[in-house]
């Protein structure tokens, strides 16, 4: 990867708000990360975009990724074709689906051959990828699919918080089956490389969420923690992790929120990301051999193409991505 090599943006679901994002990231000053982007899809569709959306933004197709600038009022634009024409706004189609699945595809091309410095993907909607004939259950699933990847997991980033989840988008009767020590392991192991080789925290500090009220109270309120929780602590210490004993998560995130920890273990999704809600977070896919973004919203078509939609979030997860690959760069010199 070269010094000024950009970060990829997908722009998402073409019927979506991640057209008009990426137009206003790649363009407006006051969105712009440090490091140049370059949007991967449909130059026709985000010319589309852009009229609907009222944005005054010129829309320059380039072949090379290195091309791309940081110029205010210019989006620099890896052509992906689609019949652009049909789609509609706010609506859900399998033409859209594909358009995304394509941008990825091109994305992950680019970043595995070192042609681009990280990827950064824009709003997709995973009834469209469905229809479209792609079974997965988010872009990052797509992304681990393209990098032939099974080990991985998502950190939250939002404020001064960093979070890890033992269990996502599932029940909360699988979520508890899922607080396993084999799973505890993989993950605590995939956290503590990202912050150590990404986030460029040498010795991370890392706060474990008990699964039960008060983490169990020494068997009174469960026994996860001892059962599996503590032998995986154990396992990771061992390996030289430092880490907290499972704590209750009231305490735990207000002690993280204070700067005592670098990252925290979450055991289910409601326990990791509300507390994360007051700062709004964007995501980072640990365990892929790619730097993949992005934001913690969707494609919110009922405001597509209206130019209402806020791309402070979208441009804090394109921002972070582009500071991930420097400081990666900086600890593989």
């Amino acid at each position: 990867m070269t010094d000024n090599a950009p970060v990829a943006l997908t722009i998402g679901d073409p019927a979506g708000i991640g057209p008009e994002l990426s137009l206003r990231i790649a363009s407006e000053p006051a969105h712009m990360p440090s490091r140049p982007l370059l949007l991967i899809g449909s130059s026709e569709l985000l010319r589309r975009v852009a009229d609907a959306a009222g944005l005054d933004v010129e829309i320059r197709v380039v072949t090379d990724p290195l091309a791309a600038r940081s110029d205010p009022g210019v989006a620099y634009v890896l052509d992906v074709p689609m019949d652009s024409a049909a789609v509609v706004p706010g609506q859900v189609a399998a033409a859209c689906g594909q358009a995304a699945v394509d941008a990825i595809e091109v994305s992950a091309r680019l970043a595995l051959e070192g042609k681009v410095a990280a990827v950064c993907s824009a709003p997709a909607n995973k009834e469209a990828f469905n229809a479209a004939g792609h079974h997965f259950e988010g872009q990052t699933e797509i992304y681990a699919h393209l990098t032939k990847t099974e080990a991985f997991h998502t950190i939250l980033v939002g404020g001064p918080l960093r979070v890890s989840l033992v269990s996502a988008h599932c029940s909360m009767l699988e979520a508890v089956a899922r607080v396993r020590a084999d799973r505890i392991e993989r993950i605590l192991g995939e956290l503590h490389t990202a912050m150590r080789d990404h986030f460029g925290v040498a010795e991370p500090r890392i706060g474990v969420a008990g699964l039960n009220p008060h983490a169990g109270e020494n068997g009174v309120f469960g026994t996860e923690e001892i059962e599996h929780v503590k032998p995986a602590l154990e396992k990771c210490r061992a390996a030289g992790m430092n880490l907290s004993d499972p704590l209750a998560a009231d305490s735990l995130f207000a002690a993280a929120e204070a700067g005592r920890y670098d990252a925290v273990l979450a055991m289910y999704h409601d326990q990791g990301t509300i507390p994360l809600k007051r700062y709004g977070y964007v995501t980072y896919a640990a365990g892929l051999p790619i730097i993949r973004t992005t934001a913690g919203h969707g494609t919110a078509f009922d405001i597509a193409w209206q130019g209402k939609a806020d791309p402070s979030l979208l441009a804090r997860a394109a921002n972070l991505a582009g500071e991930l690959a420097a400081t990666s760069s900086a600890a593989a010199a």
